[in-house]
């Protein structure tokens, strides 16, 4: 079965299979059922999205590629007790986990490497599937070495949604075309997969080979602030054309649905240092939360929101606030251990902070509350 007729095949199944809620069997493994994705399972089974690496890396001989699982398939979790049979198909070793690395891809003899979505020489660049020979293996760590992580990891900082004034907000290029054949019986509208090629129509701006954009889509609005902006892909520029507007790009990382028609703008630089951890703050500045990245009254931890302080008030990408009751009209004099929730902050502008819920301790918090820095990361 050719790749087209498995997908018109795979489309079918998932319309004629009522999506239903599977538990892990004793095993720890799950059977995959209509509408599952690895993202999905990952938010289920490891309470985080993210993580859908894991489940990728433990299952190399059921999942080809990653952005297609199948109904019937049976995947193994991460933390699942295995057979000594079942060995031989696991990766070695465990290298950057979910927050920097991409699933891992074969290499002439045997070796494994991760792939990232990074700048040259601070990550492997490229794809999950093309291998770059110059790319650092990890396999020669030992058991007692842990590296170091980023308090905010690339996934969350790009893929974090921002506010922007969609009056005046200016685009990069437009997404033009997905460089890939269709089946002619196939009438959805194309979506663009992890490592598809890309044609990008630029609006003026100049981007070279190896430049990373971010295609994006509006949201709801959160008036006077701005509109809510959403990533939903990162792709690199691959190929440019002297004298010609258009550019052809990879997609290196995925975060929604994305699609021929969608935005750009140029990516800002990750500059996030791994090990560096913010650090406890006595009278740091204070603001009010705008709003969430999405209409509801309960929060819960990994949701984001928008606080009305930025780069301007000295907030950097890392730093950790507490918001307090509405009651609290003096924040800066509140208790920390009054606090209502704790947020991190995972992407900043002038005047807003886009930040991560990571601690709850009551969930109705709205608009409007105070909020105070309680931990700074270092200049």
């Amino acid at each position: 079965m050719n790749g087209a007729t498995r997908a018109i095949t795979t489309i079918v199944a998932i319309l004629l299979i009522a999506p239903a809620v599977a538990a892990q069997d004793t095993k720890g493994s799950h059977q995959v059922l209509g509408g599952d994705t690895l993202w999905d399972l990952a938010a289920r089974y490891l309470a985080d999205p993210f993580r859908w690496p894991e489940i990728y890396d433990l299952n190399p001989q059921v999942v080809e590629d990653p952005h297609w699982i199948y109904p019937g398939e049976l995947l193994r979790m991460p933390g699942a007790p295995v057979d000594a049979g079942e060995r031989v198909a696991e990766s070695p070793v465990e290298t950057k986990g979910y927050d920097r690395g991409e699933p891992v891809s074969k290499q002439a003899g045997d070796q494994e490497t991760r792939r990232s979505f990074g700048p040259p020489g601070e990550f492997p660049e490229g794809s999950v599937f093309r291998v770059d020979p110059s790319a650092p293996s990890y396999g020669a760590l030992s058991i007692g070495q842990v590296e170091p992580r980023p308090v905010v990891s690339m996934s969350e900082f790009y893929s974090a949604p921002v506010l922007e004034d969609r009056q005046v907000f200016v685009v990069a290029g437009t997404t033009f075309r997905v460089v890939a054949e269709i089946h002619p019986d196939i009438t959805l509208p194309r979506a663009a997969r992890l490592n598809d090629e890309i044609v990008i129509h630029l609006n003026g701006a100049a981007a070279g080979v190896g430049d990373y954009l971010k295609a994006v889509q509006w949201g709801r609005s959160l008036a006077p602030a701005g509109h809510v902006l959403y990533t939903v892909a990162a792709v690199r520029v691959t190929r440019t054309f002297p004298g010609r507007d258009s550019v052809r790009a990879e997609v290196v990382r995925l975060f929604g649905d994305y699609r021929v028609g969608d935005a750009l703008v140029l990516a800002e630089e990750y500059t996030v240092v791994p090990g560096v951890e913010a650090e406890p703050e006595e009278a740091g500045p204070v603001g009010r939360v705008i709003g969430f990245s999405v209409d509801q009254t309960l929060i819960d931890t990994g949701e984001t929101l928008f606080l009305d302080v930025g780069a301007v008030d000295g907030v950097q990408v890392g730093d950790e606030f507490a918001i307090f009751s509405a009651s609290e009209h003096a924040a800066e004099m509140a208790l920390i251990e009054d606090r209502l929730s704790t947020v991190r902050v995972v992407h900043t502008s002038d005047g807003t902070s886009t930040a991560r819920v990571i601690e709850i301790r009551d969930p109705g918090m709205r608009p409007g509350v105070p909020v105070r820095r309680v931990e700074r990361m270092p200049q």
